[in-house]
């Protein structure tokens, strides 16, 4: 079965929220002034749609978030529980599994990813399937965030070697890509899956708050 976060998950994150539990402390600096985010004050509460997968129907389930105001530049901030990804409504158990799949493996199709025991994914409402162009673009998102991290992160990707020593990524199949980028972006896709969790997960952190 495909990997998601729960209702469980989800109703758990709700009730630390309805406590005002949430706090900014655990966010990066500001991106714009770089102020300490213990200075952040809240700002708002925006509900969110997540869709998880269970015994491979897709079911929504509702969450607020918790929105944060920089005090010095005004500048707001969204945060992000571990199972969620920025505008995105699947989790990400979820984006990085199918993901992984496609890419970790050379003889892999979008198609025959999303097939699973032969059946794919239903949404409860429509009984649309989910498409293999969604994995496509789910890699691209992953891709994407490492050049955000890369971009936007103080601390340098080369300082982490240690997660990288045993990963080479020096091919990628022919049939997988048509353009140089795609390639690239398969690539840098491979790396991520080679990494630790904690590089991981302060990935994440970091590009959840560009």
């Amino acid at each position: 079965m495909p990997l998601t976060a729960t209702i469980e998950d989800i109703k758990s994150y709700q009730k630390k929220v309805d406590k005002d539990e949430i706090t900014p402390f655990n966010l990066p600096e500001c991106s714009r002034c770089h102020s300490d985010s213990q200075s952040f004050k809240f700002h708002a509460y925006r509900e969110r749609r997540f869709l998880i997968i269970i015994k491979m129907i897709v079911e929504a389930v509702f969450c607020a978030l918790v929105r944060f105001r920089c005090s010095r530049c005004g500048k707001t901030f969204t945060s992000y529980p571990d199972f969620a990804m920025p505008y995105k409504h699947y989790t990400r158990k979820t984006i990085e599994s199918f993901s992984k799949s496609y890419v970790e493996d050379d003889q892999k199709t979008y198609k025959s990813v999303v097939t699973i025991d032969n059946g794919t994914p239903e949404y409860q409402d429509t009984g649309q399937e989910l498409t293999p162009s969604t994995i496509y673009r789910w890699i691209t998102t992953l891709a994407d965030r490492i050049i955000a991290y890369q971009d936007a992160s103080t601390t340098s990707l080369q300082k982490f070697p240690h997660l990288f020593e045993n990963f080479t990524p020096t091919t990628i199949p022919k049939n997988k890509y048509k353009t140089d980028q795609r390639k690239e972006c398969l690539l840098r896709c491979r790396w991520f899956f080679s990494a630790g969790n904690v590089f991981k997960n302060q990935l994440h952190r970091v590009c959840n708050q560009i």
